[in-house]
């Protein structure tokens, strides 16, 4: 029944009616009360006779007027007075996208802005479990200053499960009492699950989205038939036509947004609102273009169809006054991300605090213009309270990124606050409460707002790469961030454990590029240590290339295939080719320096190897294993004095770091320094009891080389038989009989060592320890089948 100007509701008078819908009339109306004007919606008569129907109203209502969000109409209040039930809207001027498509479609910039706004509403909507249901261009309101607001979140909906045949009947009532005259309406913009009657989630959104969106570039309809049955078996069973049929030219990637926003299944949409917003968002600032406004509409309308919203604060959607400008003008072009704390207290939930600290780093290393600090130097600050001042004047930063997470139950609270170390000014904060599979949206959302801030314009290739870093699917992600955290203990069951976590991650999703790059590495390192060459060799390098094959442009692929022709391979052209690319792809990425070092050292190029290898020293000073390896490189450059100094600059860094102590008692046994290196090796062994056969075979030398050959031949019989039972490389086991004077002995473990593509192989030109065999012609022909480069 309508409403005449005059009538009271409560406390809003009513001025004039707005329009009318299937869900109600809509007019304009004077808040006694605040002196404002308002939208006044009037309900269905079903809603007030109904008091189930009305108290579900009212409870919806009160979820979404608690909230607020720019692109989702505000709702103020509801009520019911004398039998009518109401609800108060923000009072909007301007024309709906139905009324403004009409006219003609929109430019593909715009559709892309206002689209990334829609889907940002959508995100903060969803997050609080409330869905639509029912997007379409009717109930989008463009403002005339250029806004965008999603109106109509069906709070007074509660439609039961429909057959097919029913939901044809009433949708196409519902499409005459909606737009009058036409067959299709809210049908089109279904997403298949509605169509079987099921139950509308978060990705059903999605695609009605994408519906729009594929509307607002070309003018038509994704899904139209002469009947809404037609529409719907279309929706159930057809491909939109292609975009550029309509004429229009969109970039690509636009494309392939909307297409994946119209997957038939919801599992093959965006992973989230969130995702959905990202990627539109990408491609503003891959174009270099900045955002169009929403042309406004030729002539003053007010807002018609349902107008009430919902709601939440967008997990990260403001990210402050990230563009920070300290006092002396200069932008933020340094950042430290501190290890993430565990407020939970739990260790089975130290993977996740420590992963979502370690992608952080990965994405945001990314960032042109943007130092950001290695998993090494930020480490060392982890379990310890820190003052973000000090960790800036200690790691020479001008922000540091601080994080705390919580886990309870499949709940996961992260806080996260970004600092200026100039002052302990804080610049930004935010706390994001979402489900524990969400943590991979939560981590990629924290780099993109970083990126956007920091208004940092990315690269066609800076966009993919931090795009295709990540996995859509959320098991795969926490399965990869449990197999990072377990293998990077270094000890054999963990190891053990985080292999099998990776495996598993390749399996939920085989096309995980990162997954299989951890794959390839942690191969790497079990090689001719835990387990034979032979055995884990060929994984490696299949790891590897899936990776690299998968994404390209990942630089950590590149690595760890270079380390696999390397060290496995013997391809020596190869390993040098993967190598370079990674350089080429990131020349800021320490490890591709600190492996390409042990390549030019491998070849006999032992002055650019040390280049090398201090290249990787200052692009990540803090990093134990990368000043061991620059030991290690000045070792077997036998300039002995040098590798003593970084080797105790490495042990300075990490005293538990027991490679360093082998390597210094290498180093100490050249020096003829034998008690010294006696001990270092001892202290390897005390860290490291699981498999310390390179210690041991390298105390065979300390006491063959300071003349105590009864311990030698002690040592020795211990290390063959903890040969027997772990995994021990012949090529070390062959260190240990060249000291003893045996090379007989030495000459055959160094040929099981080829034929066993031993670890170590590739150091045999180079290596100190083998001098007293080079003269031989044996050593000759095992150098022969290494094949070296000349």
């Amino acid at each position: 029944m309508p409403l005449f100007p005059g009538t009271k509701l409560g406390r809003y008078e009513i001025l004039a009616p707005i329009g009318a819908g299937g869900m109600g009339e809509v007019y304009k109306a004077r808040d006694s009360r605040l002196g404002r004007e308002v939208a006044v919606k009037v309900l269905p008569e079903r809603l007030a006779g109904d008091p189930q129907a009305l108290a579900r109203f009212e409870r919806e209502a009160k979820a979404v007027a608690a909230l607020s969000h720019p692109s989702i109409l505000v709702l103020y209040d509801v009520g019911a007075h004398e039998g009518i039930a109401y609800a108060v809207t923000e009072l909007l001027e301007g024309e709906t996208l139905r009324d403004r498509l009409s006219r003609s479609a929109l430019p593909w910039r715009k559709t892309v802005e206002l689209g990334a706004d829609l889907a940002q509403g959508l995100a903060a909507a969803h997050s609080k479990g409330i869905t639509h249901r029912d997007l379409k261009p009717d109930n989008i309101f463009l403002t005339s200053d250029g806004r965008v607001k999603i109106l109509d979140f069906g709070l007074a909906r509660s439609e039961p499960k429909l057959s097919e045949q029913d939901a044809t009947i009433t949708l196409a009532e519902r499409e005459g009492q909606t737009e009058a005259g036409t067959v299709m309406g809210t049908v089109g913009y279904m997403s298949p699950e509605q169509v079987r009657g099921e139950k509308a989630e978060a990705a059903s959104d999605l695609f009605s989205l994408g519906c729009v969106l594929y509307e607002m570039v070309t003018g038509h309809r994704a899904f139209s038939g002469n009947s809404a049955g037609q529409t719907m078996a279309a929706i159930l069973k057809e491909d939109p036509p292609a975009i550029a049929d309509s004429g229009k030219q969109v970039p690509a990637e636009l494309e392939r947004v909307i297409e994946r926003c119209l997957a038939k299944e919801p599992g093959q949409r965006f992973h989230s609102a969130h995702d959905l917003a990202f990627a539109l968002k990408g491609m503003l600032s891959v174009s270099g273009e900045k955002p169009v406004a929403a042309e406004p509409p030729p002539s003053r309308a007010w807002a018609r169809g349902a107008l009430w919203s919902a709601a939440v604060l967008a997990i990260l959607a403001a990210a402050g006054f990230l563009y920070w400008r300290n006092r002396a003008g200069q932008s933020i072009d340094s950042l430290a991300v501190l290890p993430f704390v565990n407020m939970g207290g739990s260790a089975d939930a130290d993977y996740l605090s420590d992963g979502i600290t370690d992608s952080l780093i990965d994405s945001l290393s990314e960032l042109p213009n943007l130092k950001v600090m290695s998993h090494s130097a930020v480490y060392r600050y982890k379990g310890k309270e820190t003052d973000p001042k000090t960790v800036g004047r200690e790691l020479g930063v001008r922000a540091v990124l601080t994080g705390r997470i919580l886990q309870r139950g499949d709940s996961l609270s992260v806080r996260a606050e970004l600092v200026n170390v100039d002052d302990n000014r804080a610049l930004w904060g935010d706390q994001y409460n979402r489900k524990l599979v969400d943590a991979l949206a939560v981590q990629d959302e924290i780099a993109h707002q970083i990126a956007e801030k920091l208004r940092l314009r990315l690269s066609n290739d800076q966009m993919v790469r931090m795009t295709k870093r990540q996995t859509a699917n959320p098991e795969a992600y926490q399965l990869y961030l449990k197999g990072r955290y377990y293998a990077a203990k270094y000890d054999t069951d963990d190891l053990n454990k985080g292999l099998d976590y990776l495996r598993q991650a390749t399996v939920v999703d085989p096309n995980y590029a990162l997954a299989y790059d951890g794959l390839s590495y942690y191969y790497y390192l079990v090689t001719d240590w835990l387990m034979p060459a032979t055995e884990v060799g060929p994984k490696q390098l299949e790891a590897a290339r899936k990776a690299r094959d998968l994404d390209p442009n990942l630089v950590e692929p590149h690595v760890e295939l270079g380390n696999a022709y390397l060290v496995y391979s013997y391809d020596w052209d190869s390993a040098d080719r993967e190598y370079r690319r990674a350089l080429e792809l990131n020349p800021n990425y320490a490890p591709a320096h600190e492996f390409h070092a042990l390549y030019l050292l491998a070849i006999g190029h032992q002055d650019e190897s040390v280049t090398e290898s201090r290249r990787a020293e200052a692009l990540d000073p803090t990093s134990p294993e990368i000043s061991a390896y620059a030991g290690w490189i000045l070792f077997f450059s036998r300039r002995y004095d040098e590798a003593v100094t970084e080797l105790r600059k490495c042990l300075d860094l990490d005293s538990t770091y027991w490679p360093g102590y082998y390597f210094l008692g290498q180093t100490y046994n050249q020096l003829g320094r034998f008690p010294e290196a006696i001990a270092a090796l001892k202290k390897a062994q005390d860290i490291y009891r699981e498999n310390s056969t390179a210690a041991q075979a390298e105390l065979v030398r300390s006491y063959a080389l300071s003349s105590q050959r009864a311990d030698a031949l002690r040592s020795l019989n211990e290390l063959l038989a903890l040969s027997k039972r772990v995994q021990a490389s012949k090529y070390l086991i062959a260190t240990a009989y060249v000291a003893l004077g045996d090379k007989d002995q030495a000459f055959a473990r160094l040929e099981q060592a080829v034929a066993e593509h031993a670890w170590w192989m590739p150091l045999l030109k180079v290596d100190p320890e083998l001098d007293l065999l080079r003269s031989d012609r044996r050593f000759q022909d095992l150098v022969r089948k290494m094949n070296f480069p000349q």
